[in-house]
């Protein structure tokens, strides 16, 4: 194969996003000075991490298309075994160990980072021997293999403070607050947030203290003290602005929203995500517009527009079943639970709980599962089958509590009461 792929490159970003492709390669070409009519070879592992973070805005699924299809049009396991220069192919190692992180291709990501922590260990190359270690811990968090998580991260934590990387300490105490989040454990998480934001202001990191923030707020959350989350994501809001991370912005407007939800101020929650919907629709970003989707769909049915509700739901279903997003999925069949059982059709309300409940139990987070039994226990009171209301109900208590959520274990020992 010639070592000139522009042509090649230009089918493949048509193929999956019509005449857009074009314009996105063009400017990513600009961004990384690369002449988008002469793109050579030895361009396409730091390119390819270039446009699979367009693509992603799009869903995994694009992003995984695109790492697809580039690896037919050149073996890029073969380019990594024939490369001499070892400085190089440390940095495509990590470019390529992105790209396959962005498309959801666990597996080859791990064995790109883990030939490059090899390699930087080699040459002595400490920053990428932290990074990678980090993008590891990385995606077995999202894989859910906690334990393995917390090792590769706080190796990169302690490789980072050992050679004085500001920005890689800051990133990997992020990474453990959000682990220890996800696990549940609020006090330790917010421990490592409280140092992340430490950092990040001493630094004077308008993007850092925003990442910040917002991991907090997702805490306080979730332990059932939305003001001050709300407090907390608001003040995140302010300095993604600041930054010009409209992603972000997007999604905090999305996570606010879901803190009014879960205060029951249901006219508050659609606004939120409704402004979510309109950046995210603005910018492309078509994996968060579909999380906003069904959120604002379970809320215009607590507010009786059931077809506007159906209508989300649906809309932000068809995304993730595309992109096979298992969380997703689970989040938009609990609002189309949600929708049915307030129009009193419950068999179908239960069909859709279960599908909920059975994703949820294999994606390795509490409180969601939880909250889907909580929910399902409630619609079952409604229906008046007491003793499947308290089978799910006991089952969403013992999470709360375990997790100590403090305004949904109240919530949920008040259904109790009630049976």
């Amino acid at each position: 194969m010639k070592d000139n792929i522009s042509e090649e490159l230009f089918r493949i970003m048509h193929s999956e996003l019509g005449e857009m492709g074009r314009f996105v390669i063009t400017k990513k070409c600009k961004d990384l000075d690369i002449n988008p009519d002469e793109i050579m070879l030895a361009d396409l592992p730091r390119l390819s991490l270039a446009l699979s973070e367009s693509m992603r805005m799009f869903g995994t699924e694009k992003a995984k298309n695109l790492f697809k299809k580039i690896n037919k049009l050149k073996d890029l396991d073969q380019m990594m075994d024939i490369e001499k220069d070892k400085d190089k192919k440390l940095t495509d190692l990590m470019s390529l160990g992105a790209t396959a992180m962005n498309a959801g291709v666990w597996p080859k990501a791990i064995s790109y980072y883990e030939s490059a922590i090899v390699l930087s260990k080699e040459l002595e190359k400490w920053d990428l021997y932290s990074k990678a270690h980090l993008s590891l811990g990385n995606i077995h968090l999202r894989e859910g293999k906690y334990d393995l998580s917390t090792k590769f991260v706080s190796a990169s934590r302690e490789i980072s403070e050992k050679i004085g990387d500001q920005e890689a300490i800051f990133e990997s105490l992020r990474a453990l607050g959000n682990l220890y989040w996800r696990k549940g454990e609020y006090e330790r998480a917010l421990g490592y947030l409280e140092q992340a934001l430490h950092m990040a202001t001493k630094n004077e990191s308008d993007k850092g203290i925003a990442q910040a923030y917002m991991a907090m707020a997702n805490v306080f959350d979730e332990r059932g003290r939305y003001e001050k989350g709300i407090e907390l994501a608001n003040k995140s809001l302010e300095f993604f602005k600041k930054s010009g991370e409209e992603q972000s912005v997007a999604t905090v407007y999305n996570n606010i929203g879901v803190a009014y939800a879960r205060m029951l101020d249901y006219e508050k929650s659609v606004k939120y995500y409704e402004k979510c919907i309109q950046i995210a629709e603005k910018i492309d970003y078509v994996l968060m517009r579909a999380w906003a989707l069904f959120n604002a769909g379970e809320d215009y049915a607590r507010l009786g527009q059931f077809d506007k509700a159906i209508e989300y739901c649906e809309k932000s279903l068809a995304v993730f079943k595309m992109m096979n997003d298992d969380l997703g999925k689970s989040g938009a069949y609990l609002s189309f639970a949600i929708t049915f059982e307030l129009k009193g059709d419950f068999a179908k309300s239960l069909e859709f709980f279960k599908k909920t409940i059975a994703l949820r139990e294999n994606l390795g987070m509490p409180y969601r599962l939880a909250d889907a039994c909580y929910e399902c226990g409630l619609m079952l009171m409604k229906n008046n089958d007491k003793a499947e209301a308290r089978r799910y109900l006991e089952r969403a208590l013992a999470i709360f509590q375990e997790i100590k959520s403090e305004k949904m274990t109240q919530r949920t020992e008040t259904a109790l009461a009630r049976l």
